[in-house]
Formats: C-alpha cells, structure tokens, sequence
C-alpha cells in the first residue's frame, strides 16, 4: 500500500516518509528523497520549517521562524542561559484528586479516578510541563485547578489560601489571577463577537479599568504585544489564521493580569513556524509580566523547550518530577523512559548525522 501522508509534524515526516514534498501557498517549493531534505535543504523555506522546530539536543533562546530565513540571513541561536534558583511558590497542589460517576448500566454507575493524588508547586515566572499520553489525566488537572471541574480531595494553595475551600464570591478574585488558553483557536473564540468585545468583555466583568475608553487602550496595547495591529479590535476571529487567533486568545488571558496561565494543548493545533511564534510569544511575556505557566502537552519536545520543570504522568498519578535537563537525560522511571523513546526523531537524525 502507498501512502500520501499530509502533517505539519517534521520529525514524524523524517521518521517515516521516504520522499517529501514540501508546499507554501499552494506551490511546490522543494520536493526529494527524505534523507537529502531533512540533511541538505536547499529552499529557504524547507530550511526554515526544519529550524522552527524545537530540538532536544539545544535549548536556543529564541526559535527561529519563517521570516529569518525568506530575508536571506539565517539568524545565529543564542542559547537560553541557566535560569536563577526558583524563589517562594506562587501555587503548591497537594493530592489534588478528580473522580468522574459514568454510567455504567440501566441501574448501574462507576467511578473513574482520572487524577490521583498529584502535588507539586509552581514559583512565579517558571514554567511547569506536564506531559504523558492521552488519558493521563493532564488536561484535567489544569481544569480541577480552575475549579471547572470540582476537586473530589486534596488542596490547591495560591499564596497559602486553599482555593478548594472557597465559596464562588470568594473565589472570583483569584479567577482572575488564574487564566487558561485552550488547544483549538478556532473554537475558544465566540465567532458572534469582535475581537474587541472579546477582550473588553472580560475586563468589565472584573471591574478592570475606570471606564470603556480605558479598557479599549487596554485592549489595543495588549493586541501589540502580543504581535497584532489594533486595527483587529473591529475584525472577527474567522478573519484571521489559527496562530492569530492564539495570539488573541492569549491576549484575552492578559487582560484580566493573571499571575498563573495554563496553557492545554495550546501549541499543539499549529504548524511548526506559527508554533516558534508563539513559543517566542509566550516566554517574552514571561520574562516582561513574570508569569507562571503549567504548560500541558503530549509534544515532548516542546515541554522540554519551554520548561524548567516537567512533570510526567500516566494513569492520572504523577511518575517522576525533574528538572527539563534531568528528566531528557537521565530519567529514573521505566515509564518516562519508555514516553521518551516514542518521539520522532527525524530532525534529530537530520541534524546529526552520528545520532
């Protein structure tokens, strides 16, 4: 059997093709045996998807993306210097829990323990990955966190105040502080709104700044940052691509000036170069607002990117917790050993031959 496989996932493409063709806006740019393409690219842009992913074998401080490479000079990659010592913990989860009733039978129900038992603490402006396969339970301890889903034990501690325990006014503050951007762009955004009722309307529920003429100021510097033009307040999002609109989604998150933002999946919908994007995106941020991240993802080379920590889960139990470093090199676990084995490792090979 033949088989024409379509994918923006490179490394999976150096894994299995045996020829590769590579297209933008509609056109052939480059085309050839895998081995020539992934070791010896000789479009501009071919070499440009092939260095926008990230690899596990560097750690730059910046991706490189599509246009460094179109304007004819490859850029250098500066590598991310050591990060300093974790300071006081901004969120500590101990045992957080989630059990789901599913029916089961006419008369019948079951339980399903999807998180058990989880802890671990997350200090400002670091980044926690937490990866494992589907069904592991990751995404549902970002919602349990939220309290999205309601927690069946343990305690979520943000400044020390147990957010579990609080009643709905007096959690609505610390809503605000903790924001979440969803995996798919094209379904978190209501479709019926502009791009400025979407930004405006969570700043006047949250009672954020003194009038609509503030808040739209707001809204038209947050766009900026995150790489948009303020003309888009008046646009909707089925004007703009699916990095576009995760760029607005994060926006979103920002103005309510969260201090902890889950990230679910939220890479995983994008093609490799509008993924250095926002990669980029989100560690500037995080160097100018001191943000905290709980970074969910099964893509591994990417947890390892962004994260100073990584948290590996199977069976809604957390497996081993390390550092980025340790936990690539070294892992203790069979399990993680086993997740590690799993990632394709076309560029790896590309990149180097001895590998």
């Amino acid at each position: 059997m033949s088989v024409l496989f379509i994918t923006h996932d490179l490394a999976l493409v150096g894994d299995i093709a045996d020829r590769v063709v590579v297209m933008r806006h509609g056109e052939i740019k480059e085309q050839g045996p895998v081995e020539r393409i992934f070791s010896a690219p000789q479009h501009p842009y071919t070499q440009a998807l092939l260095a926008c992913r990230p690899r596990l074998d560097r750690r730059p401080r910046r991706l490189p993306v599509i246009d460094d490479f179109l304007g004819g000079n490859p850029p250098v990659l500066k590598e991310d210097p050591p990060r300093p010592p974790a300071g006081r913990a901004l969120l500590e989860v101990e045992g957080l829990a989630k059990s789901f009733r599913v029916r089961t039978g006419l008369f019948r129900h079951e339980s399903i323990d999807a998180v058990r038992g989880v802890s671990f603490r997350l200090a400002r402006g670091r980044t926690l990955g937490v990866v494992g396969e589907s069904g592991s339970g990751k995404t549902t301890v970002g919602l349990t966190l939220m309290r999205l889903h309601e927690a069946t034990a343990g305690r979520v501690l943000f400044e020390g105040v147990d957010l579990l325990s609080l009643d709905e006014a007096a959690l609505k503050p610390y809503r605000r502080r903790i924001q979440i951007v969803f995996q798919n762009p094209y379904a978190s955004l209501n479709p019926r709104f502009t791009v400025g009722q979407i930004l405006l309307e969570p700043m006047r529920v949250h009672r954020i700044g003194g009038d609509s003429g503030e808040r739209l100021l707001m809204a038209a510097d947050l766009l900026g940052r995150v790489g948009l033009d303020p003309s888009a307040l008046d646009r909707y999002p089925h004007e703009f691509s699916g990095g576009q609109r995760q760029r607005i989604a994060i926006a979103r998150c920002l103005t309510m000036k969260p201090d902890v933002l889950i990230c679910d999946e939220s890479v995983s919908a994008l093609d490799v170069s509008v993924q250095a994007q926002v990669l980029n995106l989100l560690k500037s941020l995080q160097e100018e607002f001191g943000l905290a991240y709980l970074f969910i993802s099964h893509d591994l080379a990417v947890v390892k990117y962004i994260s100073d920590e990584v948290l590996v889960m199977s069976e809604g139990r957390v497996v081993e917790t390390a550092d980025a470093e340790t936990i690539y090199r070294t892992p203790r676990e069979e399990y993680t050993r086993k997740l590690l084995a799993s990632i394709p490792r076309g560029l790896t090979r590309a990149a180097t031959p001895d590998a």
